[in-house]
């Protein structure tokens, strides 16, 4: 059942955003007394459409609660192709707010129009996959920034290393005593970080951290550390 997110209420009534109706009417196909999802102030109710497409009426609660632990990922800017699964893969995950980050390994360099539009169509991939995997929030993604920009969190902060000396492995870092409400995660583009990077995201407080001996893929660091916070958070 699709699932769509409301930002107005009166009564027993959620009111669908003007970018959805066309994405109702003729691409779900969805017909007027069918049952929908809609999210509102982060409880997902189970809605029949109303004849005008533009309200749906409450029958019941479907889905409530709250997310326990703000995700906060600087991920580099990368091709249309590994940010969109980057995004995609991270909002399944739990991930509650993307920013990007100019590494000095990444070959990508946008101009401010074009950062615009894809910010627009960043922010459009983390909502559609927020109501693939029926989450209660959409996360924000952010403009981009640069590395010195970056601040920590009051939590755990870490920082996705390829050094083999002087790093901590990921379960010394991330595990159920210092599993806390905020985590960040800073990794690279491929080739990592450049050591002036490191050193001032350690300066700032991040963690330098190993995700073990094998090397992964850029677009494959979010789903690795994300599936870990989500089994220790049971």
């Amino acid at each position: 059942m699709q699932q769509y997110f409301s930002k107005r209420r009166e009564e027993n009534f959620l009111f669908i955003d003007e970018g959805d109706i066309h994405h109702i009417k003729n691409v779900m196909r969805i017909k007027a007394n069918d049952d929908i999802l809609v999210c509102y102030d982060k409880v997902i109710y189970l809605c029949s459409l109303m004849d005008d497409y533009k309200r749906a009426s409450i029958k019941e609660e479907f889905k409530s609660g709250t997310e326990s632990i703000e995700v906060t990922a600087f991920i580099p800017v990368l091709n249309d192709e590994k940010m969109s699964f980057i995004i995609e893969k991270g909002t399944e995950m739990g991930v509650t707010n993307f920013v990007p980050v100019r590494f000095s390994h990444s070959k990508f360099v946008l101009s401010k129009e074009k950062e615009l539009k894809k910010i627009l169509r960043w922010n459009r991939i983390a909502k559609e996959a927020s109501e693939q995997s029926r989450r209660l929030i959409i996360p924000n993604v952010f403009h981009i920034i640069n590395v010195s920009e970056i601040e920590k969190v009051q939590g755990v902060n870490i920082l996705c290393s390829l050094d083999k000396e002087d790093v901590k492995q990921i379960k010394k870092v991330l595990n159920v005593d210092t599993l806390c409400d905020k985590i960040s995660l800073v990794f690279g583009p491929e080739g990592g970080l450049s050591k002036e990077e490191e050193d001032i995201l350690q300066s700032k407080g991040f963690i330098k951290t190993s995700l073990g001996n094998n090397i992964l893929r850029t677009e494959t660091v979010i789903v690795n550390v994300c599936s870990i916070i989500n089994y220790l958070n049971g």
